[in-house]
Formats: C-alpha cells, structure tokens, sequence
C-alpha cells in the first residue's frame, strides 16, 4: 500500500463506515464517564503520520493503541497479538462494508463491555473486532496499533487536542471553558455521531465554493474533495494519478492536485495538496451523507481544536505550526516497519514515474543509510518529514535488495 505522492495519504480512509449486512445488532446505550469528581483529565498522546495514538483498555486486555477518529462511529479493533486477551463479551459474527471498491469483510460485534483510559471509565461499550487486518496499521505506523476509536470519547466529553504538546484533555460536558484570547469558534453539525462542518475552497481557477466536509482526525492528509458530489467541483489543471490508500473495503485510488486555498472564518490555508478520490471507491459514503469531502490532520495539526459535541461547536487556536507551507512525499516510495517498534525499514511501494522509480528502487527493498546516517537511528516521523522537505534535495541511499548492497542518488521532485 502506498502514499502515493502524499505522506498524510496514508491512513486516508480508515474514517469508514460500517454497514452491517443481514440481521440487525440490538444496540445497548453505552456510558463514558470519569472515575473521580476531577473536572479534566489529561492523557499524553503520541503522534504519528499526523494521527492521534492514544493507550486504553478493554476488559481485561492490557494496554492497547487505538487512533482517536472523529470519524468513526464504532470502536474497531483491527490486530490483536497472541499476547492481548480482550474476553469479549455477547460475541456474534456481521458482515461490514466501508470506503474503498473492493468487498466486505467479516467481523465480531460485541456489546457489553467494559472501557478503561486514565480516569476514564465505559460501560456497555459496543465493539468490532476484524477477523482479516485489511488495515496493516502497526506496519504503517512503526509501533503496535490496535485499533481506532471516536465517536465514543467525543460525544459524551468536551475535548481539547493540542498538537503541540501531544496532549489530550478530556472535560465534563457541563463544563464552561474559558473564551481563548485568540481563536475563532464555529458551528458543527452532528449526524450519526460524526461532526460536520461549512466551509469554503478556492479553486485552482480562484472560484470560491462552499463545502460540507466531515472532520476527520483519523485522516492524516489535509483535504479531500468528492468531484461526484457537486458538479462545480473540479480537478486542478496539474494532477497526477495515485493510489490514495486502504479503506475497509478495498483499495482507494484516485488524484492529487493543489488547490489556491481553503477558508474557515478568518483563517486561509494557502496551496494545499488535496485528494479526488475515484467515484466507486466512495460510493458508500456519498450514498449514506450528504458532504463533500473531509478535513484531515495536517490542517488540524496547525491548531489546537476543542471539540465541543455536546454544544455542537470547535473552536481552532492556531499554533506555531500555523503559517508552515503543506509539503507532500517527493521520493516517490512508501516505507513500512515490518518489525513494528523497531527502526527497521522496507521499501513497501514505488510510485510509478517516481524519482524512486527512475533509479531503480524496487518494493522489497531495505532502506539502510541516507546521507551517511544509519537508518536505526531515524525515526518513521523524522524519514517521512525528510522526503518531504524541498524539491531538488538531493538524498544518498544505501538499500539492501535480496542479500546485496547497493547506493543510489535520490532527488526530490514536485509532481503537482
């Protein structure tokens, strides 16, 4: 699976949709609450490709990843390890179906169980367990990823992200806060859990067009717009086809472009990458809401956002990140760490027409030296913001293909 040209491609569409087939679950209500009389409670994230990873148990499970979505309205469980025990409770099997043109897949539902995060506590928690890991997320991410988590923490707490200092503070719904001396509120919409809101993009040709998109935290690109969805919608002038990513139901492909910029309120984003993804590969969620598109993590990051379901509104405060140009993968490949925690890396897909390509690197391959620095010493975060920095960079690889060593002269180059 690949980027594809973009690094916050990667996780695109894990913002699915879950459609049960067949006979209906009987859902129970589910309550999250705080354990203590405490108002606020902070919870150190780690981030990675722009997502949100934050630790939580289920029943008696040790401590399991899960991405914070906004996206998503059902907890999904997507790898478990022969070491994680969950004890599931009411188990029955489903067939589920989300983004992407491919097929459905089995699952596990499961209701009454029990959630645990620091000072956090649910009951009743309905819960999918993927009997197929279509996502290989602990691959993508470079540590162990159980699963995504969202609507279930949003709805029933305020909740402040800062993307600074990777730290997530959960409020009582009732709790008023106070106005931030800088920062602008807006309206949301809340249909089946997901938070909408309106928006407006300026276009390759300047034409300014109002948009519904969904927030997305799972999403760890900036934007991507439904060209079926309004008919003024329209590609820019310079694209390039891209496999976009993996939804719950198959590959996403599609295209990327620029696009002049993207306005909410007072703010404007100039220059932003943006995805078009293909009209069969969203089907499922153009049939189920009316949007189109959503907002991802690399706008999001540029803020601190406090979600405020329960008064149905968010408010943005922009931080240091702000005024950063939106940069892409140049390199043309995509890496995976198929030893999830390790600083080990393998060449996973190349972009065709690639600067990857045109020197001869090959999926399989082992990434082993950039510019005399060994690759145990890189982080996943710190490679993906290299093979981003600037057009014309040049990079000296060393790779291992099979049991030979090879060098070869990378430079960066802008395709869209």
């Amino acid at each position: 699976m690949t980027i594809a040209g973009i690094r916050s491609l990667l996780c695109l569409f894990i913002a699915f949709l879950l459609v049960a087939e067949g006979q209906g679950q009987a859902l129970s209500k589910d309550t999250v609450y705080f354990t203590s009389k405490r108002k606020s409670i902070n919870i150190p994230f780690k981030l990675v490709h722009n997502l949100i990873i934050i630790p939580l148990r289920i029943n008696d499970s040790g401590e399991l990843n899960f991405i914070l979505d906004t996206g998503v309205k059902n907890t999904l469980i997507t790898r478990l390890y022969y070491s994680d025990s969950l004890n599931l409770n009411e188990a029955s099997k489903v067939t589920i179906q989300g983004l992407g043109s491919g097929y459905s897949i089995e699952a596990l539902f499961s209701n009454g169980n029990n959630l645990f995060m620091n000072g956090i506590k649910g009951d009743n928690h309905q819960v999918y367990v993927l009997l197929e890991d279509v996502f290989n997320l602990s691959l993508r991410m470079g540590m162990p990823v159980h699963g995504i988590i969202g609507c279930d923490i949003f709805k029933n707490f305020i909740v402040k992200i800062n993307y600074s200092n990777k730290v997530l503070t959960l409020y009582r719904p009732d709790t008023v806060l106070k106005k931030p001396k800088r920062g602008e509120e807006y309206p949301l919409t809340i249909e089946n859990d997901k938070a909408y809101l309106q928006a407006q993009v300026r276009q390759y040709n300047g034409d300014p067009l109002d948009v519904k998109l969904v927030i997305d935290t799972g999403a760890s690109h900036s934007l991507s717009l439904y060209l079926p969805s309004d008919q003024r919608l329209a590609l820019p002038p310079k694209v390039m086809e891209a496999y976009l990513g993996r939804g719950l139901s198959g590959d996403i492909s599609g295209k990327i472009g620029r696009i002049n910029s993207f306005v909410l309120g007072r703010y404007e984003l100039q220059d932003l990458p943006t995805s078009y993804p293909d009209e069969e590969a969203i089907k499922v969620a153009l049939s189920l809401s009316n949007r189109n598109g959503n907002l991802g993590s690399e706008i999001l990051k540029r803020f601190t956002v406090i979600f405020d379901y329960p008064h149905q509104r968010m408010t943005l405060i922009p931080n240091r990140k702000y005024k950063e140009p939106f940069h892409y993968n140049m390199a043309g490949f995509e890496l995976s760490t198929p030893l999830p925690g390790t600083n080990f890396y393998v060449i996973s897909y190349v972009v065709k027409d690639s600067p990857a390509q045109s020197i001869g690197v090959k999926a399989g391959d082992q990434l082993l030296n950039i510019n005399g620095r060994d690759c145990k010493e890189y982080t996943l975060n710190e490679l993906l913001e290299l093979f981003e920095s600037k057009p014309g960079r040049k990079l000296k690889m060393k790779l291992r293909r099979d049991t030979e060593t090879y060098e070869v002269d990378l430079v960066l180059q802008s395709k869209i």
